[in-house]
């Protein structure tokens, strides 16, 4: 289930941050970045919290949180959270593209004079999800964009009003229909139990447990190419509309949306006990952690390509009378367990008052296993053994075969990190990580067995760093390599918009890079945050043989091409002023150019973004803010484009049609915070 289904940003935590790359990886045995969260426990004093937020475009958020004491050693937590977002671009079938309520309650007990305590934690999360972000724009040709037919990026929508999807369900085999607005929903239930208590003055006991039940229905509209058609084409309105009858010819540009109704659940249960302590000259701050982590994920996924006008509010049609196309022909099945034991080990070691080392080490033994449909499910068979299994048009899992997989795997995961002091507030940085992993049972939906290799992540920088009272200052170098990436990805057919398949790739990602970040405070109440980025993010060993149902077969070798979306230059630049009980601030953010496709045949120029914003704080009691997004109200397309993933000649690519993801256009946003 994605995070941002079930978690939000609220004062019922009493920590919010980010972990380490080092500390994920011994934590969790990924090299990545995740939010780190800690529910508040309550205490001897009531406290209140109550958070609103909206903006020019109706959004109605609201946050409340209270903890305090219940009786003698007893204490209490609870928060509400809901938001209301009809976001900025306005869509004709729904009014709030993303509708989250979010309720949490916990009790705390302290005993044996506050040497140990025990929470529990319930959350119950709701998501209805039906966010749009693409648009129509003319690409130039020379890495600008502009509007197409008065299409107002941002602001206009890009789906019809009419939000009924006709689809071939992959679980029952019949034909079907879901209302959009309402077709992408998350719900979950989480209990939590935490156990702390302190053995000595300098070691300390933690045991959390964690099930997570969840069911999540999931309908995606990728936006897949744009087409042309003729009256030849096949192409007709579905349904009366106030200037065409439903059955009559259409023939123009048409864009092509790439559906996936994902049905899935998740059942699992999470046990993570840990021992921590200090030595007793202070010296030694050491971590001994087990982690036992059992997980039950099953989806069954149904797929199709669908077609309507390119316009603002457009309308569906239907293709041979049929409203999707190449039904099922990317439907994916999974049903599966997971099993992780995890043993954990680190040390902070102050070796003396110039030298800090840090050190991990993480043993994982991870089981995978499940059902699934595979048309041959022995490594490295290319023979048809299950024909039935085939994504034809129209196949459901009611006339599959099911096939078995199963698998185990030992990753190891390490960190070391060096701290070298020079002179006060002046010397060495130096960072090692290491990380292996498995692919999850998503890389199993398919028709052929993935790439059961597992991948590797090396993860080291080094530089310097310079505190002072008017500075803060980190330089690094950094390398990151990545190998065995697995994903199954859609590819549309460079010579017909209105064909995408479904390919599983598997390459390694590389970059070498130089980030400087700085904090500069010359003089009271002024900061200044600055952070410099380069960075040369690459693919290697990446080569594909797609082939579409005309017979259009190239391979591709993306290997040294540079990674889509990504730019290799990065400039943040966020002054600030405070005085009184106001704060303004200001950020400018400078991305440069970015290539739309992994052919690296097309890009977008590079942009500035910029933000501003104040800060009022009243009293103790109410603060209140305001801020801008995109001032100068730029207009421009960002990311990459999937569907132009494998053009190799640029030249039909000049005011050339597309549609893609958008800059988010200006907006102006107000907060007020209470605190009682």
């Amino acid at each position: 289930m994605l995070p941002y289904y079930y978690w939000a940003a609220s004062p019922v935590y009493s920590h919010v941050g980010m972990k380490s790359l080092s500390e994920n990886a011994i934590t969790n045995g990924t090299v990545n970045y995740i939010i780190d969260s800690w529910t508040k426990e309550g205490g001897d004093k009531f406290e209140g919290n109550a958070l609103y937020n909206t903006n020019i475009f109706g959004l109605q958020r609201f946050n409340v949180s209270a903890s305090g004491p219940i009786a003698k050693g007893w204490s209490f937590t609870a928060g509400a959270y809901t938001n209301l977002d009809p976001s900025t671009n306005k869509l004709a079938d729904t009014k709030w593209q993303n509708d989250m309520k979010q309720f949490k309650f916990g009790i705390t007990k302290r005993f044996n004079n506050n040497r140990g305590k025990i929470s529990l934690f319930y959350k119950y999360n709701f998501t209805r999800n039906a966010t749009d972000g693409t648009a129509p724009f003319i690409f130039v040709g020379d890495g600008s964009v502009k509007e197409y037919n008065g299409f107002d990026m941002g602001r206009d929508g890009f789906l019809p009003a009419n939000s009924q999807i006709i689809y071939y369900d992959a679980a029952t085999g019949r034909m079907t229909s879901v209302q959009r607005d309402m077709g992408m929903t998350a719900l979950s239930n989480d209990v939590n139990l935490k156990f702390d208590y302190d053995l000595t003055r300098n070691m300390h006991l933690r045991f959390m447990t964690k099930y997570h039940y969840a069911n999540v229905h999931y309908l995606g509209l990728s936006a897949a190419g744009i087409g042309l058609a003729d009256e030849n084409s096949g192409y007709t309105y579905a349904y009366d509309t106030y200037s065409h009858q439903d059955g009559e010819l259409f023939t123009g540009n048409y864009a092509t949306r790439y559906l996936q109704r994902e049905v899935a659940h998740e059942r699992s249960w999470f046990n993570t006990a840990e021992l921590t302590g200090t030595s007793s000259d202070k010296r030694h701050s050491w971590r001994v952690g087990l982690n036992v982590w059992w997980m039950m994920p099953d989806m069954i996924n149904s797929t199709g390509l669908y077609a309507h006008t390119v316009e603002a509010d457009p309308v569906w049609l239907k293709l041979n009378g049929q409203q999707g196309a190449g039904l099922n022909t990317g439907a994916e099945y999974y049903d599966a367990h997971e099993l992780k034991t995890a043993l954990y080990l680190s040390d902070d070691w102050q070796i003396n008052n110039r030298w800090w080392l840090s050190a991990g080490l993480r043993l994982e033994y991870y089981k995978l296993g499940g059902r699934n449909a595979m048309t041959n499910d022995e490594p490295g068979g290319t023979d048809i053994k299950y024909p039935e299994n085939a994504r034809t048009p129209q196949w459901s899992i009611l006339n599959a075969t099911k096939t078995g997989f199963s698998y185990d795997y030992f990753n190891p995961a390490a960190q070391l990190n060096l701290r070298y002091t020079i002179t006060q507030g002046f010397g060495l940085l130096a960072e090692g990580v290491f990380a292996s992993t498995a692919s999850g049972p998503g890389m199993f939906a398919g028709t052929t067995l993935p790439n059961t290799d597992q991948s590797n992540t090396v993860f080291a920088r080094a530089g310097l760093f310079w505190n002072n009272s008017w500075i803060k200052l980190v330089s690094q170098f950094t390398y990151i390599m990545k190998t065995n990436y697995q994903a199954r990805s859609q590819f549309t057919n460079p010579n017909n918009a209105a064909e995408v398949i479904t390919v599983p790739v598997s390459y390694d990602l590389e970059t070498l890079g130089w980030t400087t970040d700085v904090v500069l405070t010359p003089f009271k109440g002024f900061q200044f945050h600055g952070l410099f980025t380069l960075q040369e993010p690459k693919y290697k060993d990446f080569v594909m043989v797609p082939t579409f149902s005309d017979g259009t077969s190239n391979t591709y070798d993306f290997s040294g091409n540079y990674c889509p979306g990504v730019s290799r230059i990065i400039v943040e630049l966020d002054p600030s002023y405070s005085f009184d009980k106001f704060r303004v601030w200001a950020s400018f953010r400078y991305q440069s150019k970015q290539y739309i496709n992994k052919t690296n045949s097309l890009y977008f120029n590079g942009r500035w973004e910029t933000f501003a914003g104040i800060d009022y704080a009243m009293n103790k009691h109410l603060s209140l803010s305001m801020s801008m997004v995109n001032l100068l109200n730029q207009k421009g397309a960002s990311g990459n484009i999937s569907s132009a993933d494998l053009v190799t000649d640029t030249t039909p690519y000049h005011n050339y049609l597309m549609a893609g993801s958008y800059i988010r256009p200006f907006t102006v946003e107000f907060s007020a915070r209470i605190s009682f």
